[in-house]
């Protein structure tokens, strides 16, 4: 029985088994006629199209060497490839390389694939390259037809399957599915690189959609696209199998999609030099599934030896289908010895053989692309750049990168970027570049890798953390280049007196050790106490907390702990002899770990005061705690002031949570050689664009406006709606805040509970009383239970608004005529002095980029989502967190260990065992 096939444009044209196969006819007497015989190259450097694919089988048809080049490569590299694979042909999307794709006048058979079967240059492709240029990777027909053959057994495919690959053809994955898709017939629905992800899922789930393959960061979009619109989740459930390939899978995104979809994501390892190595199915759904038939995977360790399953290694392939060999230098084959394949890939077997691949020696992954900073850095200094090339990993993209040029003429990072874009395709270019007189170096004169990783790291804080948070999946596309960088330097970059070049000698990474590091079991007999005694640690928090925010709060605690190694290795802070906190009036058990246990590993001895608020359940934590870690962590019980004058004048490190007003006071009184880190709070704007789903806003401003009964410092202290939209939205919030149920805080089920703060009860009283006629819902307050029922006051954009922080559950909205006027209220210096946080909801660019400015600014989800107790968090405003050191103010982003790395002259490395 004939296969049927069909071939569905992104414009949703679609071409049956006759047209498609009149089509190849049509493309193959066009390439004859441009004198394209067997065994000619032809180069495919478009973009993917229903156009590519009758190309390809056409090329495939006259026995073709197929040379593959991505269509966003640079001109410059298109040309070295031309030249040499000996290109007779280059089949583009410019003008003057198309070949016709017209129906042929007469019908014509299925093409024939025998003869390319045995071609030994069937397919070229070209690899990333460790150093020097790219290798074209020469591999033969009959191995890119068997492995497909295995692959398409494998995954179950069938003949009425619906395929969507969201990749490019022209790498070795989305060709896979091309080819698989044209031998097992189906319909292959065509992602082009303008298609929208969400009209692509329309159109192919009206077309019965079975297959999508996509890299990871595709299911970052795909599971943003799922929380905007619900719906979706229901329409894929035909989908069959969800596949991802490309570049390591995190654990989490897989996580994350099984609980949103219910379905697993089937991963898949392969390689341009082998195809597909070993592939994920349904029927064992685990990490990369075990090899394809007739393909072995080892590992072996640095010396070539064979590791045992469970071991880290570099993974080694054994295949018959192995590439023929590379690309000379004069377009010859250059033949490999056997049939191993060192990939250059770190990864493990388990005990049944499945493999589980990590990542690429000296490698980074980027947008679903495997590239080497070095390659690149050498790239960038064939244009005049003399330039090193910093990867910093990101969860959504796989890693930024940053570039960080020597130029003593000092041209703006724009100059550079106009450069680097002639020499660099669009996926290499640098997210953030950064220009100093003359690179960092070592004592040998080598570039130093230390200097520049904390150079590349205080810079991306300065220009990405406090815009969109790109690390969330839910984010929208990052600007094109740098927010702050291209026109000046952004707060913290290198070129400025930040504390970069810290007063101590760098330490490099593999000179650096954590001052404390035999704490480190201590922070982890902490966490498996915590995590095995949740119960007695629960009791207390509830005393101040209702059940579910203790519970956020607990594992907020354990993410930190288990997150604490990796920080301090990151910013590498040096020795610290005392250090003194003052701590915050909630969350006891989070900033226990923040302030205190991280602290510890680089902190000889730590003295803290807890607030008055909370000094009871403070001090029953400690006392629960320090038994299990018995670390140099002190408790001091007399007052502030006492504090002040006896353990902060001490201290090297002193940290103080609380209000403005009272950090200025100890700020005055301390030495210029005194680290002082202020963590202050913020309004915390809600803003809802006109376009926004205002059900979601609604929800998102309950969760975290409601969030510990509105007793915590992210909670929005104004919400702007659209004037047009107010009422709606104010209907939903209302409707949203009465179905919400008050509780003691140890019942798991209550969404708010009584207010811990006497002071929180009075001033949230007073605040009602004198503003009552703009009470829209709630208002209500019972003293003897301590009940604040959420309450939503409407305001006029014109009001005087009194936006002071009220640990209480209060929403202010405000209708805003336009966002030309809001975004001036935004900008002014009275937001901008407390710019901590700020949420956007819907689609508005522009406000985001005035709020990205100052604040750390999340797209379509809150602040709770977006902290990491690992990471720097905060804004640029004075009032809401700043550093002080030398007898200046920063207002920046704070991480304790990161201010400690880049502003305490470096202490000498300490090792293990040594206090």
């Amino acid at each position: 029985m004939p296969i049927s096939r069909r071939l569905i444009s992104p414009e949703g044209h679609i071409w049956e088994t006759a047209e498609i196969e009149s089509r190849i006819a049509g493309a193959t007497e066009a390439f004859a006629r441009r004198g394209i015989v067997p065994g000619s190259r032809v180069m495919m450097s478009g973009s993917n199209s229903a156009e590519w694919v009758v190309h390809l089988l056409a090329l495939i048809h006259l026995d073709v060497s197929v040379v593959l080049a991505d269509h966003r490569a640079a001109p410059a590299q298109r040309s070295q490839i031309r030249a040499q694979a000996r290109v007779a042909l280059e089949i583009g999307d410019g003008p003057g390389y198309g070949t016709p794709t017209q129906p042929a006048g007469n019908a014509t058979a299925v093409p024939d694939m025998a003869a390319w079967a045995r071609r030994r240059d069937a397919a070229i492709s070209w690899s990333s390259g460790t150093t020097g240029s790219p290798k074209g990777i020469v591999r033969s027909g009959r191995s890119i037809l068997d492995n497909l053959s295995l692959s398409a057994e494998r995954m179950g495919y069938r003949p009425d399957d619906v395929f969507l690959p969201v990749l490019p053809y022209s790498h070795q994955y989305g060709l896979s599915l091309v080819l698989c898709w044209w031998l097992g017939g189906g319909t292959l629905m065509v992602y082009g690189p303008a298609t929208r992800l969400d009209r692509a899922l329309e159109m192919a789930v009206d077309h019965g959609l079975s297959i999508v393959d996509g890299a990871p960061s595709t299911y970052h979009t795909l599971l943003n696209l799922l929380d905007r619109r619900p719906l979706l989740v229901t329409a894929l459930k035909r989908v069959r199998a969800w596949c991802v390939g490309g570049a390591p899978l995190g654990r989490a995104l897989a996580a994350r999609f099984h609980a949103r979809t219910g379905e697993h994501l089937l991963d898949g390892y392969g390689a341009t030099e082998v195809g597909n190595i070993a592939l994920a199915s349904h029927a064992d759904p685990t990490g990369c599934g075990t090899p394809l038939p007739g393909v072995i995977v080892e590992v072996h360790d640095d010396h070539g030896r064979r590791l045992p399953p469970g071991r880290l290694g570099e993974l080694v392939v054994r295949s018959d289908g192995l590439m023929a060999g590379h690309l000379g230098d004069d377009g010859e084959l250059i033949p490999v010895p056997g049939p191993v394949h060192r990939t250059g890939d770190i990864g493990l077997l388990d005990e049944a053989g499945r493999v589980f691949p990590v990542g690429r020696k000296h490698a980074v992954h980027r947008d679903g692309h495997t590239l080497y900073p070095d390659h690149l850095a050498a790239r960038a200094e064939s244009a005049g750049a003399q330039t090193e090339v910093v990867a910093v990993p990101d969860a959504r993209l796989g890693c930024r990168l940053v570039f960080v040029i020597a130029d003593p003429d000092g041209h703006e990072p724009a100059h550079w970027k106009r450069v680097l874009r002639a020499v660099l395709a669009r996926y290499e270019q640098p997210d953030h570049i950064v220009v100093l007189p003359a690179l960092p170096l070592t004592s040998s004169g080598k570039p130093n890798l230390a200097v520049l990783e904390k150079i590349a790291m205080t810079s991306l804080s300065a220009s990405y953390d406090t815009t969109t948070d790109l690390s969330r999946p839910d984010a929208p596309e990052a600007p094109k280049g740098p927010v702050a960088s291209d026109a000046e330097s952004p707060p913290g970059s290198a070129g400025a007196n930040t504390g970069l070049s810290s007063p101590g000698s760098p330490i490099s990474a593999n000179e650096y050790r954590i001052p404390f590091a035999d704490r480190i079991d201590a922070l982890r007999a902490v966490r498996r106490f915590v995590a095995e005694n949740e119960d007695a640690v629960m009791a207390i928090l509830t005393e101040i907390s209702p059940h579910r925010t203790a519970d956020a709060e607990l594992q907020s605690f354990l993410a930190t702990l288990d997150g604490a190694e990796e920080e301090i290795h990151r910013s590498r802070p040096g020795s610290v002899p005392l250090a003194a906190v003052c701590m915050p009036s909630n969350i006891p058990l989070y900033s226990y770990a923040l302030y205190l246990l991280v602290a510890s590993l680089y902190s000889d001895r730590i003295i803290f005061r807890p607030s008055s608020e909370i000094k009871s359940q403070m001090l029953r934590l400690h006392t629960l705690l320090a038994p299990v870690h018995g670390l140099p962590i002190e408790i001091f019980e007399l007052s502030q002031r006492k504090f002040v004058t006896g353990p902060v004048r001490d201290a090297d490190l002193i940290v103080f949570t609380g209000k403005y007003e009272n950090a200025e006071v100890i700020r005055e009184g301390l030495a210029e050689d005194q680290l002082f880190l202020f963590f202050g709070h913020g309004i915390n704007p809600f803003v809802i664009a006109p376009d926004a789903d205002l059900a979601r806003a609604a929800r998102d401003a309950t969760t975290i406006r409601l969030y510990n009964s509105g007793q915590d410092c992210f909670g929005p202290d104004v919400v702007f709606a659209p004037k047009g939209r107010t009422e709606e939205f104010v209907g939903l919030l209302s409707a949203e805040l009465a179905s919400l149920r008050f509780g003691r805080n140890d019942d798991p089920g209550v969404d708010y509970g009584p207010i811990c703060y006497d002071s929180a009860l009075v001033n949230c009283s007073d605040y009602l009383v004198r503003h009552a006629r703009h009470i829209r819902h709630g208002g209500r307050i019972d003293l003897p239970s301590r009940r604040i029922d959420p309450t939503v006051l409407l305001w006029g954009f014109d009001d005087k608004i009194p936006l002071d922080e009220m640990f209480a559950p209060v929403f202010n909205v405000v209708a805003y005529p336009s966002a030309r006027l809001l975004r001036e209220r935004l900008a002014s210096p009275y937001f901008s002095e407390r710019a901590l946080g700020a949420m956007v909801y819907g689609n508005d660019p522009e406000t985001v980029k005035i709020l990205s400015r100052r604040h750390r600014t999340c797209v379509n989800h809150t602040l709770l989502d977006a902290e990491d107790g690992n990471r720097p968090f905060g804004g640029f405003g004075m009032r809401a967190n700043y550093i002080s050191y030398g007898g200046e103010r920063h207002a920046e982003p704070l991480l304790m260990s990161q201010a400690v790395a880049q502003n305490l002259a470096v202490a000498p490395a300490v090792t293990v065992g040594g206090k």
